[in-house]
């Protein structure tokens, strides 16, 4: 401040004699123009020089006293401070840990912190001796919770928080203020920084936790209490209405990532190509999943193959191949392989009509990612009469080949449904009045529902003695018939079930109605898909309109073969 009224007055002096320049004022010798003969700058100079004396050189010592101060202030040399930069210099400075000022309230995102960096921590310092530490107030630092007072933290993956971290989080939501203390993996280690804590600081939060379905069973149960009590438990839909808003957010979406990876641009087909895939994602035919990152994969495989031709455009027929070549999850790739190298022995011949023999189809599941990939059932039976004159032989009801580990009840009931059917719709007890077998040759995967239908059609086949047709596959849950009609109701991994079949071959797959009006679109498959509703419309389907071979006349026949 001194130095600038210093400079103000010398510039007040300069003025005054450029006034009495102007006026040609007379001076000891004379009028000041006459004596420096019109030289006005060298008038000027010795102003200056006479002026400066006493007023820009004091003010010109005061700023270099100040900038030495400054400067060398900072490496400690005044104030005696030791260590690099002068660490005790600033001792007596407070620290601002937290500053929320801002009009616009916090979103901070703590995925995958720790305790230190969730709830702060106090630094450890390895000088702590000799006058070189680094003073606590100066080693604090705030946390997530703190950094989010009156805004959102946001934890993706709650299930990963540890117990210590889950029970501090509960302070936080209890009291909105938590002190910072050292959290570290040097906590047990001897430090003078396990003795510092601050004051509460303040840390108000909305707190937003995500995860899966399987994280309600890992969160801490007293977090999850908290969630329970003080907010709410969302589930998040993983699909979307399948409507026009939502395909040309699909198509938004394409365009983002197109422009994310720097890839070629997308055609209307491909891009009606990826809606389509994000349909059958869904399992729902009015559906679109919500699952973004698989459709990630597609996109960038499709662009890849694309520019590997030297399309300057991506088509449809690249995300096709994208998405059955080169997209699968490894757990998908796994069992498609087991399913080719089970199919060399297998004996899927999908032509011809015959007596005693069916297709069914199944699917077999990844038990940890879920993964599905269908299979196609080769289902054999064998049906004959009971002698009522033989005492000594009881009729059975047995169903070989079957899954195992768990599934068993499935089967079971299965099984108890297509007696019950049988007996509905012919009058006869095939437990009873017939030796009754049934095997899934060569089957892998058979989970039960799905098999009921398959084994009721086939037992139809062998009473009314009606060859079935060899290109048509089957699935469906059969249920006990009411009013004359049995119901066939609808099965899991339909998709998954007619690719099979058109993989192997076959003309034509019938299929519950339920999942032909929710679940598929024929014009995704090259395979006749048919919709039946009742046992009677899947026999129509699957047996042969020929002169029937009832079972007693098979039976005498084999006799007089013998």
């Amino acid at each position: 401040m001194i130095a600038m009224t210093f400079i103000g007055a010398g510039f007040y002096y300069l003025w005054q004699e450029k006034i009495k320049w102007d006026m040609n004022a007379p001076g000891p010798f004379g009028p000041v123009q006459d004596v420096y003969q019109g030289n006005f700058w060298k008038y000027m100079l010795d102003a200056f020089i006479s002026i400066g004396a006493t007023t820009f050189l004091p003010a010109g010592m005061l700023l270099i006293f100040l900038v030495l101060v400054v400067v060398l202030g900072r490496f400690g040399l005044f104030t005696g401070a030791k260590g690099i930069g002068g660490a005790r210099a600033l001792e007596n400075v407070p620290k601002l840990i937290v500053d929320n000022s801002s009009k616009v309230a916090p979103f901070v995102d703590a995925t995958g912190h720790r305790s230190a960096q969730l709830f702060g921590s106090i630094a450890w310092d390895p000088l702590q001796t000799g006058g070189l530490g680094t003073p606590e107030h100066q080693r604090v630092t705030a946390g997530d919770v703190h950094r989010a007072h009156l805004g959102i933290l946001y934890i993706d993956e709650i299930k990963n928080l540890s117990s210590e971290e889950a029970i501090t989080l509960l302070t936080v939501l209890e009291d909105g203020q938590l002190p910072i203390t050292m959290r570290s993996k040097w906590h047990d280690v001897g430090t003078a920084a396990m003795a510092v804590a601050t004051e509460p600081v303040p840390c108000m939060c909305f707190l937003v936790g995500a995860g899966n379905f399987d994280s309600i069973g890992q969160i801490h149960p007293a977090l999850m209490d908290r969630f329970y009590g003080y907010g709410k438990v969302v589930r998040m839909n993983d699909d979307m209405p399948n409507i026009i808003e939502n395909r040309r957010k699909y198509v938004q979406f394409i365009a983002q990532e197109v422009k994310r990876f720097h890839l070629i641009p997308f055609s209307r087909g491909a891009c009606e190509e990826i809606i389509d895939e994000g349909r059958r994602r869904s399992g729902k035919k009015d559906a679109l999943t919500t699952r973004f990152r698989p459709l990630i994969s597609i996109i960038k495989t499709a662009a890849t193959l694309a520019m590997l031709e030297g399309a300057k455009v991506v088509q449809r027929r690249h995300v096709k191949e994208a998405i059955e070549k080169h997209c699968k999850t490894i757990q998908r790739q796994i069992l498609e392989h087991q399913m080719q190298e089970r199919g060399k022995f297998l004996e899927i011949k999908p032509y011809g009509a015959k007596i005693g023999q069916i297709y069914g189809l199944g699917v077999v599941m990844d038990p940890y990612s879920g993964e599905m990939t269908g299979n196609v059932l080769i289902v054999k039976g064998f049906l004959e009469k009971r002698e009522k004159k033989s005492k000594d032989l009881k009729g059975y009801f047995k169903v070989t080949g079957i899954a195992k580990k768990g599934k068993e009840k499935f089967i079971s009931d299965s099984i108890a449904k297509v007696r019950s059917v049988i007996l509905s719709k012919y009058g006869i007890d095939i437990a009873q009045e017939y030796f009754t077998h049934i095997d899934f040759a060569q089957a892998y995967g058979v989970d039960g529902p799905s098999a009921g239908v398959t084994m009721a059609i086939l037992l139809c086949s062998l009473i009314e003695g009606k060859p079935i047709r060899q290109d048509v596959a089957v699935t469906g849950e059969i249920n006990i018939g009411l009013d004359d009609s049995i119901q066939v109701t609808a099965v899991g991994g339909v998709h998954e079930k007619i690719k099979a079949a058109e993989m192997w071959g076959f003309k034509k797959v019938v299929i519950p109605a339920k999942n032909y009006q929710y679940s598929i679109d024929p014009k995704d498959y090259k395979i006749e898909i048919v919709p039946a509703e009742t046992l009677e419309d899947y026999l129509r389907e699957c047996l042969v309109k020929a002169k029937p071979i009832p079972v007693i006349a098979r039976k005498k026949w084999r006799k007089r073969v013998s």
